[in-house]
């Protein structure tokens, strides 16, 4: 309580979010100059090659080769040397050409490069396999994101809620929430070692964790002490990085080279549109104040399983070379 005329929100006693914003944006800042002044990544021969841009694919290759001790025999002479342009760029599925390519590229106009790119959606359904493919891949980034966007933005209520019914505080609950987002740095390591396990792969890999995340959701629903609060959440989001680590690494590679970009952007788009609407149908379901804290954990534990059985319905061959 202030007197009256005094300001009840001043600068000073609110600098907290202030801090955090600085915080996070000088992150964001370091990690924009590592990623484009330190660690220098290379462009994928292919959709170099596919872009005619030949003598570049041929230094990403000696590049390649040089940092793995070893020397690349390609030059700009054997590329001349090729009669057909377009058969490294072929669809996985029937080797033909799946759009115009190379150093015709290089000669066609605006609206023709323009034309091009909208054709590049078209091959999202060019097959069965494809089609299949594209749209379970759609199902799975919406559940997910859905999921854990209403898992994300209720946790802290719920936290509160149920360690205010056992008698923690405010203090305890931040704590709570600071281990919990920590489970999800081991979650990723994880993630990015199973990737390539034999037997386990990019395929089981999202398949158990997704299934893991949904579990720890719907078991944190049933429960309510200070050890299950802590540690289904730190699970879930321990599973939920998991999961995330190795789903972003495949959907690149899942996809033929040309419409890798293509494929991933509307992908997420999908999942960002969605992750939007969730916490909209989540608050609906949500009422503390009559003890309602649990229905948007039922629900986002729900989605996450529809994750599962969208990977477990992927196509075998779109899983990788590693996955078994």
């Amino acid at each position: 309580m202030v007197s009256p005329g005094e300001p009840c929100c001043t600068k000073a006693s609110n600098m907290g979010w202030r801090y955090t914003l600085f915080t996070l944006g000088a992150i964001c800042l370091f990690v924009f100059f590592l990623r484009f002044v330190v660690f220098r990544f290379q462009e994928s021969p292919k959709y170099l090659l596919y872009r005619g841009k030949d003598e570049k694919a041929v230094q990403v290759m000696h590049h390649i080769a040089k940092f793995n001790g070893r020397e690349s025999a390609i030059t700009m002479e054997a590329f001349a040397a090729l009669t057909d342009e377009d058969s490294s760029i072929g669809s996985r599925d029937t080797g033909t050409p799946i759009l115009g390519a190379g150093p015709k590229q290089l000669k066609t106009s605006f609206g023709d490069k323009v034309k091009l790119e909208f054709s590049r959606y078209k091959i999202l359904f060019s097959s069965a396999t494809m089609t299949r493919l594209t749209i379970l891949v759609w199902i799975t980034y919406v559940f997910d994101y859905w999921g854990f966007s209403v898992a994300g933005y209720f946790l802290p209520g719920i936290l509160l809620a149920k360690n205010q019914s056992i008698s923690l505080g405010l203090k305890q609950t931040y704590r709570d929430y600071v281990i919990i987002y920590i489970c999800g740095i081991p979650g990723v390591l994880l993630g990015a070692l199973m990737y390539g396990v034999p037997r386990v792969g990019r395929k089981w890999a999202m398949v158990f964790s997704s299934a893991l995340m949904g579990v720890s959701l719907f078991v944190f629903a049933t429960v309510n002490t200070e050890a299950s609060n802590i540690g289904l959440n730190a699970m879930e989001y321990f599973f939920q990085s998991m999961f995330n680590a190795v789903l972003y690494g495949w959907t690149p590679e899942a996809f033929p080279a040309p419409i890798r970009g293509t494929a991933c952007g509307v992908a997420s788009f999908w999942g960002r549109l969605f992750s939007i609407v969730a916490p909209l149908i989540g608050q609906r379901m949500y009422d503390p104040a009559h003890g309602e804290v649990n229905p948007p954990l039922y629900m986002a534990g729900g989605v996450v399983f529809i994750c599962t059985i969208a990977i477990l319905l992927m196509p075998a061959k779109s899983m990788g070379t590693q996955s078994f």
